[in-house]
This record gives C-alpha cells, structure tokens and sequence, in this order.
C-alpha cells in the first residue's frame, strides 16, 4: 500500500498540486435480514479501491480508482491534480492546507475476527433473534431482525509525509417489530453494535434485543397519547443523545464556519448553557462503534470538549477547516469510503454524567414528562431549529413516573433549550447507530445522562 500512495503523492506534486493525500480501503461486509421467519436478504460484498486528493491554492480535486496499480495511481493522482489548478482561479478564498503529519500502524485486536466467523453462525444468531422476537407474545405481528458487520483496513498517506495504517470492525444487530392489539398498532426498535470482533454480538444485550423490542411493542398497546402543553422534561440517555448530536452536534462540524452554516458562528468561547452543562464527542473511547484512532485523513484523534462548563470550546476539524480558521486538526474528518471526500463528521457525542441520581431527578419533578428513545425528526444546524419525537415517554406526577404515553415530541432552538437544562444525572449510556450527511453514511454512538429540562413546549395529539 505504500509503495502505491507514494506514486499517486509524487505524481499530484510533479503535475503542480501543492497538497495531496491518498486513502487506500480494503473492505468487507455482510447483510443479513430475516422477516418473520423468512431469509429476505443475505448479502457478502468487498469494496476495495483508493481514493485520491488534490489540493491548489484554495482549490480541491478528487478522483477514485479500484485498479490498485502504480500506473493507475499515478494517472489518477494526475488527472486530480490538473482538475485543481484548473479551478483554482474560481475559489472564493486562497489558503493552504497545513497539520502534522504521523506515521503509525494500528492492528485491531478482536477475540473473535467477523473474517473467521462462517455465515451459517452468522445466520443462526439472526434466526434466534427473530424467533424471540416473535415468541415473545401472541400479539407480535410482524418482526423483522437485520445483521450486519464490516472489517476495514485503510491505509492514509499524504505530502505532508502522514502514513498510516488502521483496521475497523463493526458489527450490529437490529430488532424491530409491530405488536397489534385489534386496530391498535405499535412499532418498536432496538439495536446493539460495538467496535470489536463477533463475540461483541454474544453479549447479554445483543442475545436478547428481540425480546427487548417486542416487550416495548407490547408495552406501547396500553399507551395513551400524549396531551401538548409545556412540560419540565426529563430526557433518557438516547434521547438526550439524539437532541446533543443532531442539534447541537452537527453545528459544531467546523465546515459549518467558513460556509456561515450554523448557529454556533460567533459563539466560539462563548457562553451556551449552565456551568453544569457538558458536552463532548470522543473517537478514543474502547469498543464503541464510532471509535477510531486516526481519521481519514491520517490525523491522530483525541476527545473533543465541545462544551466545557457551558463554554463552546472545540470544533471538529479536519485539515482544511483547521488550516482555514487557524485552529488545531483533531482528527474529525470521515468519509463513507474510498469512494467520498473526507468532511468533519462526529465519532461518539455525548452529555457528560453529573451529580444527580436518576431517581432524585424524578422525585425532584413534581409536574412533567420523561421521553425516552427516538423516532425520527429533523434539525436545521444554520438556525439551530429542530424538532424531535420519542418513541415513547411516561408522565411524571407529583415526583412519580405514571402512564406511559406515544406520539409526543418536542421542538424548539438548542440555544434556548440548553439554558434549561438545570440538573443532569451521574448514569451513562451510549447507542449505536449511523449518521447521514452530505449523503454519505458512518457509525457512530450518542447517548448520556438523564438530564433534565425545566418549561419546554411538548407537541402531543
């Protein structure tokens, strides 16, 4: 892999690009999905191929090739390179791409390689978490369980004279389900993934996610819909981790700021909620699926503090939003694959735990409602609007978690609402999941705390 990044870098160079970098991927998958007992999809791919950048004064070319030969790379890295001094004149603004450069080679070490584990395994696990799932109850209407896994291994050089080797392997299970009690029907979801070999999958909350998802289904038939109104809110750690990575998160990717793109603009260093409030975003931390110890463009990663004390302290960078804004890279840059450009995107996003017990907090709410897990909504970073709904929550009365509700959700602008968050709770909680932007797809984890905010507009039926 070497040899070849060094053809494609010192082609881009000779042909005039000031910067260049090289990401060669050899990846593996597998999908398999079972719908109520019956094999839907069982699928084993390999993508493999490089990816090439070019860089000139302000401008940025890419190209891709799957034919792994210097002569392809050298081609390529030319023809990327032309591109960029083609279009640099058109720039709107003339800067340079600069940042330390590493060499290192990470092995990834799993007790057991998704490579060594036979598909009929494989199978097997989805098979008994489907029939789990559907024996849980008689009224399981319709359960479906996903498998999938990926093993990378990405090699990342660059001129600024970065090599660096690293594996990934991520596996994940999805349990949903309908349950149906006549005309009433309710859908519920859960899901484990981690950073690790196949035995991650044989953990107690990977074995038993079919029940976990058909006894919330079941759970929801007695639901009631939630009455709108202004409520103090106590969020669950998924939750809480949904409103901190799509609201607050993804306005601190650091190509929010040359674009004028997020609401966070002027508040670098600033005041944005309680002393009490932190926020942080870590690709270090062991075993969690949005982990990783170099990012795509070979830089060495570290724990981003996004929010230290109520302060906006650090962005997500990767090399040319730090060249630009004269910040530090902290290795934020991720691409899908070989195939798309490396953009800041965040690894593992989270509230930090406090002081307060979970049941203290609760106690402590005299008049509210707890939301828990997430269903879909949808966030607008330049203006920091955004919009949630919960899978499901329950009513807190006199300090009291009473009748379990659906349909609730809440809307707002995250630098009003993070000013409300008065009282967060010492348990900790992250979930797997994927993150979409600029149509590119990467694992990641959110969660956190318990935590609670005071007077916030809930919708309900």
């Amino acid at each position: 892999m070497k040899t070849l990044a060094q053809a494609a870098i010192e082609a881009a160079l000779k042909t005039g690009a000031a910067f260049a970098d090289i990401r060669i991927e050899n990846t593996v998958t597998t999908i398999i999905e079972i719908d109520d007992g019956v094999t839907k999809r069982s699928m084993a791919a390999q993508l493999k191929g490089a990816g090439i950048r070019a860089f000139f004064d302000g401008a940025w070319a890419f190209g891709q090739t799957t034919d792994l030969t210097p002569s392809a790379m050298r081609s390529t890295a030319a023809s990327v390179a032309k591109m960029a001094i083609a279009t640099h004149g058109r720039v709107a603004e003339k800067f340079s791409i600069d940042g330390p450069a590493f060499e290192d080679n990470v092995r990834l070490k799993v007790k057991r390689p998704l490579q060594d584990v036979g598909a009929a395994e494989k199978v097997a696990l989805v098979k008994m978490i489907d029939e789990q799932a559907r024996g849980y109850d008689k009224r399981i209407a319709n359960a479906r369980t996903t498998y999938g896994d990926l093993w990378t291994e990405l090699y990342v050089a660059n001129s600024l004279g970065t090599s660096v080797y690293i594996e990934n392997s991520l596996p994940r299970i999805v349990s949903m389900v309908t349950a149906k009690d006549g005309a009433n029907r309710q859908r519920a979801f859960k899901s484990a993934g981690a950073r690790g070999g196949f035995d991650e999958m044989q953990t107690e909350h990977a074995q038993t996610i079919g029940e976990e998802s058909s006894k919330l289904a079941v759970e929801l038939l007695s639901s009631v819909a939630a009455k709108g109104g202004v409520y103090d809110v106590i969020m669950d750690p998924v939750f809480n981790g949904v409103m901190v990575h799509e609201a607050f998160g993804h306005a601190c990717e650091a190509d929010n700021w040359p674009a004028h793109t997020t609401v966070l603009e002027d508040k670098v260093e600033k005041v944005v909620g309680p002393e009490h409030l932190n926020l942080s975003d870590d690709p270090t931390l062991e075993g969690m699926r949005g982990s990783f110890p170099y990012d795509w463009e070979g830089t060495k990663t570290r724990k981003r503090h996004l929010v230290r004390r109520g302060v906006l302290t650090d962005l997500l960078h990767g090399l040319e939003s730090s060249s630009r804004l004269n910040m530090e890279p902290n290795g934020a840059a991720r691409a899908q694959s070989f195939m798309s450009e490396p953009i800041p995107r965040m690894s593992n996003t989270f509230m930090e735990p406090g002081d307060w017990r979970v049941d203290e907090l609760i106690s402590d709410t005299r008049q509210g409602i707890l939301l828990c897990d997430f269903n879909y909504g949808y966030t607008e970073p330049s203006k920091g609007q955004f919009m949630f709904q919960a899978s499901y929550g329950y009513m807190i009365e006199g300090g009291e978690v009473g009748q379990i509700v659906r349909d609730v959700s809440v809307a707002g602008q995250i630098l009003d609402v993070l000013p409300k968050i008065d009282a967060v709770a010492n348990d900790f909680r992250l979930e797997a999941g994927s993150c979409g932007k600029n149509a590119q797809l990467v694992p990641d984890m959110s969660g956190g705390p318990h935590a609670r905010v005071r007077s916030v507009p809930v919708g309900g039926m």
